[in-house]
């Protein structure tokens, strides 16, 4: 069964993002690094200590981003598994640091600082002992597990189905398409086809499903073109290889394999401390570090940082 293997997103505020996933939620900064589409774009990578495929949300940090405008196709949410047991422990914690959270259907909602809406769902998963993010202030059994979704808003459902069920062989129940366990992608119609979706704070540029290794991405490759999807590109990230492909809605979905891993370059111990690159993009690091540098970012981010919310 197919699993999640990340989420990517656009945020405005590096300093208020890295507080919120860190020392809100509780994450690890696994990979602090840049768009390897253009290093002049931050990137942000969080997720369990390891950086477990499954676990890991990132951002491409847009300083000058305006608002979003979700219109005719756009990806929306995130769904974070958390222990059974944990949801009372999650609603204080997060009222404590001033989030508005509301239950609905069970679930805690709320939204990140860039408005982002996040569903927390109880699920039976716990981290492994490697997997426990230390001195987080979080008991491990509360412990955020797993991102386990999100929406795909499309103007035709039937179409995006179709995609799922005849390129990745996925059931797909009541609009809701079936991954492993608690996991799940939900199709949602959009009732207005004019509007004209529009990247800003909060936007999802893409979700990336896990595939088994790259001898199966690369039978998902020739697969998608036999069936005449609109592939957009393949690429090597060092720590993963990727597969983009648009999805009849127009939204970006990945596939992506679950090694070498955010440790090809940097020890696990020092993961996100600094400055993370692929081997291929080592060259650049000088050059980097140097455009950064003028920018007042050293990547040396721990998440102990002030931010000024109005910014």
């Amino acid at each position: 069964m197919v699993q999640t293997h990340h989420i990517s997103l656009l945020t405005k505020n590096a300093k208020q993002n890295i507080h919120f996933y860190t020392h809100v939620l509780g994450l690890r900064l696994v990979k602090n690094s840049v768009n390897q589409e253009n290093i002049h774009i931050r990137h942000l990578f969080y997720g369990d200590y390891l950086g477990t495929p499954g676990s890991v949300i990132t951002f491409f940090v847009l300083p000058l981003l305006g608002h979003r405008t979700d219109g005719n196709h756009f990806i929306n949410g995130i769904r974070l598994a958390i222990p059974t047991g944990s949801k009372v422990f999650w609603q204080n914690r997060l009222s404590n640091a001033g989030v508005t959270v509301t239950e609905t259907d069970g679930n805690l909602t709320f939204d990140d600082p860039d408005q982002i809406p996040v569903t927390m769902v109880e699920t039976d998963h716990q981290l492994t002992e490697w997997q426990i993010v230390p001195n987080n202030g979080i008991d491990p059994k509360y412990q955020i597990s797993r991102f386990i979704g999100t929406e795909l808003h499309v103007p035709d459902v039937s179409a995006s189905q179709a995609f799922f069920e005849k390129l990745l062989h996925l059931t797909v129940t009541n609009n809701v398409v079936e991954l492993e366990g608690a996991e799940q992608i939900k199709l949602v119609q959009t009732t207005d086809f004019s509007q004209i979706t529009r990247f800003g704070r909060g936007s999802i540029d893409h979700v990336a499903l896990r595939v088994a290794d790259e001898a199966e991405l690369l039978r998902y490759y020739h697969l998608a073109e036999e069936q005449g999807w609109d592939i957009e590109m393949y690429r090597d990230r060092g720590w993963f290889k990727s597969l983009y492909i648009r999805e009849p809605g127009d939204n970006r979905i990945e596939l992506a394999t679950p090694t070498p891993g955010f440790s090809l370059d940097e020890p696990i111990l020092t993961l996100g401390n600094s400055l993370g690159l692929p081997p291929k993009f080592e060259s650049l690091r000088p050059t980097i570090m140097d455009y950064y540098a003028k920018q007042n970012v050293d990547f040396s981010d721990d998440g102990d940082l002030s931010w000024d919310a109005d910014e």
